[in-house]
């Protein structure tokens, strides 16, 4: 479940296009304006008059990253079963901020930003270059619910999300259309990455153009690359990587 704090803004002009984008916590209907429902900074409920009332949200501050998050998120160090269980949590799951930002990244820069909660943190920086993904997923097993909660109590997170969002569908010579395996919300423009089934190679960054209520339509973002891709292909969403020396 989604959730965060937004404030009313009476004055705010309501834009000439929205979209239902979901329901807040009473149950009434969302509304965002069309094309950005993933970032929605604004959202409207239905009033008497105007038709539309507008909300706004406070965005975590710039460069927010997952040290950041991680420093808000646990005032007390991690023993050591508990970081190596944080670190299989965020190396399966992107945090979605309020403003639709995914945090993520490679494992390794994943390990640096937990070893910033650690309660010891030569020792896990030591573990984690070794321990295998099962053991990561045992780690995690036990203490999953307890450190989503604790992540999810920071202000600024709206969700943990998969990383993934569908596959190709069929193939233009200008563009693609990618199936949507996903109900998460996309915005026009949004990065994604389509890999290989294997994982091997480098993923094809395309920005998406058209959204469509099971499909939406691609393009390549560096136009005179030309990248093999096949039908069934994985997309997945592309998260920012922040070091803590990014801060």
């Amino acid at each position: 479940m989604e959730r965060i704090v937004y404030r009313i803004v009476p004055d705010l002009p309501v834009p000439p296009g929205v979209e239902r984008c979901g329901a807040d916590a009473e149950g009434r209907v969302l509304y965002a304006e069309a094309g950005r429902a993933a970032s929605r900074k604004h959202v409207y409920l239905p009033s008497a008059d105007p038709a539309l009332m507008a909300y706004v949200r406070d965005d975590p501050p710039p460069g927010y990253g997952v040290t950041d998050l991680l420093a808000d998120a646990f005032m007390e160090r991690l023993p050591r079963p508990e970081a190596l269980g944080l670190l299989a949590l965020l190396s399966a799951k992107h945090v979605v901020l309020a403003d639709g930002t995914r945090l993520g990244g490679a494992r390794t820069l994943l390990a640096e930003a937990v070893m910033s909660v650690a309660l010891e943190p030569s020792g896990f920086a030591v573990q984690a270059e070794r321990v295998p993904e099962w053991a990561l997923t045992e780690a995690l097993r036990p203490r999953a619910d307890g450190l989503r909660t604790r992540l999810l109590s920071v202000p600024f997170v709206r969700a943990l999300a998969s990383p993934e969002f569908g596959f190709v569908r069929s193939i233009a010579p200008s563009e693609l259309v990618v199936a949507r395996g996903s109900d998460q919300a996309v915005d026009l423009g949004t990065m994604l990455a389509i890999g290989s089934p294997t994982g091997a190679g480098t993923p094809l960054l395309v920005r998406v153009v058209q959204l469509g209520e099971r499909d939406a339509r691609v393009v390549q973002s560096v136009s005179d690359r030309n990248e093999g891709v096949s039908h069934g292909d994985p997309v997945e969403f592309v998260p920012v990587e922040r070091s803590p020396e990014a801060r």
